[in-house]
């Protein structure tokens, strides 16, 4: 659509009641064509794939007035910085954003905002924070919720004993550090815990695979590993299979996709997952509510779950989300 003409909606609309996104998606106004553009880090992790499904299947179903333009940055920055470039150039009414990482993508997410375009950035934030909106998971909060499965699973608070071995997703990126900063924010707190590792895996079951081989070698006493995300503790635990360690061995990850996580918990593969929703959809719907003039939160934070043999068929249990 015309800016010009959607400027003139805004003017109008600035006096509408501040809204949540927790409400339906508002039904599509059927004389607008809107176009948005969504750039996303990498198709490569299954996590992402479900991601853009999900975004999908949600624009088609709730807005038909709505052409959305899916880019893949094929886990490269400087393509996605490209991809944003021309989601710019070609003037589309709003972009949703899902980095591969902060400093590198922080430029042109600065550069679609004052070009006057809304930018929702979705799941990693940028160093920049005059954007529309932020929409995902709260990593820190999962990391220390991952922290406290970790201690009851080894022993309890003041009592835990044990060897973690950490691996790290894209350190990097936001959810890389902040899953680390979380977790270690209540480990380390336990004098009976050593955690070993730390190395960044990228998110990717093949490297975490690798580590864990070298991590067996090096080290007789591994009780638990603590990754990033299901895939890279899926690889830890096929590592530790392979070594016929994988008796002694608690695994916990983070996404927990149902055909993934849920189910590697579920066989007995994996001891935990966390849920890390995908923010598509309600990324969407913010953005069309921006663009609709409507107020939303600057920072929208999707709930988690964590799942464990114990409550895996009742859909798991709610993680408070208290700081």
């Amino acid at each position: 659509m015309n800016r010009a003409l959607w400027s003139g909606f805004l003017v109008l609309s600035l006096g509408l009641p501040r809204v949540t996104p927790a409400q339906e998606p508002l039904p599509p106004a059927a004389d607008v064509k809107l176009v948005i553009g969504f750039s996303q880090c990498t198709v490569k992790e299954p996590w992402r794939v479900e991601f853009n499904r999900r975004l999908k299947e949600h624009a088609e179903r709730n807005y038909p007035n709505v052409q959305l333009d899916m880019l893949d940055a094929d886990d490269k920055t400087e393509k996605q910085v490209g991809d944003v470039k021309t989601f710019i150039r070609r003037g589309v009414d709003a972009i949703l954003i899902s980095p591969k990482e902060a400093a590198g993508l922080t430029g042109v997410v600065k550069e679609a905002t004052e070009a006057g375009i809304p930018v929702v950035v979705l799941d990693r934030d940028v160093n920049y924070k005059d954007y529309a909106c932020f929409v995902g998971g709260d990593n820190r909060v999962i990391g220390r919720a991952a922290g406290k499965v970790v201690v009851e699973m080894l022993g309890g608070p003041g009592k835990a004993k044990g060897v973690i071995y950490e691996i790290c997703g894209g350190l990097a990126s936001t959810p890389g550090q902040e899953r680390r900063d979380g977790f270690h924010e209540v480990v380390d707190k336990e004098p009976g815990l050593k955690v070993l590792g730390g190395l960044d895996c990228d998110w990717k079951k093949d490297k975490a695979h690798s580590v864990m081989q070298d991590a067996l070698k090096a080290n007789p006493q591994i009780d638990l590993v603590y990754a990033h995300n299901d895939p890279m503790a899926h690889g830890a635990y096929l590592a530790a299979k392979a070594a016929g360690r994988e008796a002694e061995i608690k695994f916990i990850g983070i996404d927990a996709l149902p055909d993934e996580g849920v189910r590697w918990v579920k066989t007995g593969e994996l001891t935990a997952s966390l849920l890390y929703p995908t923010p598509g959809e309600a990324g969407l719907d913010l953005a069309m509510k921006i663009l609709r003039g409507e107020q939303v939160e600057k920072r929208v934070t999707l709930p988690t779950r964590v799942f464990t043999k114990a409550n895996v068929d009742q859909g798991g249990e709610e993680v408070r989300l208290d700081k």
